[in-house]
């Protein structure tokens, strides 16, 4: 026992000890009975103190990141930086109530890919009628990306415009291709 009266094993916080009536903080067993409750849900009540810092994207745990992502409906690429991976979760909110539109592309592509030059394009091929016999026939609607350096491996990059681009909407992907030197250089 320590000066307090308290186990020397029993959790510092008191939060406990500290709620129980006179009657019983002047008993030793009630005092070891809920100082053995406290040690027991210590564990339990520094989670739950720390809640928030389990949904921050910025501040939690890598294995609890990718629950996060999973719970968010987000698809992360194992091959990213973590600030990387962090940021896009951060930002899940806002890509999903812009998914399918342009600017939502546009502000994903910035995420997953901040160093590579990429630009999209729409033919603005968008009609309205009262009517929908009063449609023009119209080609259905598309829209290209430009990548301006040489890429190895473009699947990462297809993959995210497929994940964010409508459903109903084609695309098409140019990555601009590697210059090639003299023959024999």
């Amino acid at each position: 026992m320590n000066g307090d009266g308290a186990p020397a094993v029993a959790s510092a916080r008191g939060y406990l000890r500290g709620g129980l009536p006179a009657i019983y903080q002047e008993g030793d067993f009630g005092m070891r009975f809920v100082s053995a409750l406290e040690t027991l849900l210590d564990p339990i009540v520094g989670t739950l103190d720390n809640l928030p810092a389990y949904f921050d994207s910025r501040l939690t745990d890598r294995a609890t990141l990718g629950l996060l992502a999973a719970w968010l409906g987000v698809e992360l690429d194992e091959s990213w930086p973590e600030d990387r991976q962090r940021e896009l979760v951060r930002m899940s909110s806002e890509l999903s109530r812009r998914r399918g539109t342009r600017a939502g592309l546009e502000q994903a592509l910035r995420i997953a890919f901040p160093d590579l030059p990429l630009r999209v394009e729409d033919d603005g091929g968008v009609v309205h009628a009262a009517n929908a016999d009063e449609l023009p026939a119209a080609p259905p609607p598309r829209f290209v990306v430009y990548c301006d350096i040489p890429l190895e491996e473009p699947a990462g990059l297809a993959r995210m415009i497929e994940v964010m681009k409508p459903v109903h909407v084609q695309y098409r992907l140019r990555i601009r291709s590697a210059k090639r030197g003299p023959e024999g250089a």
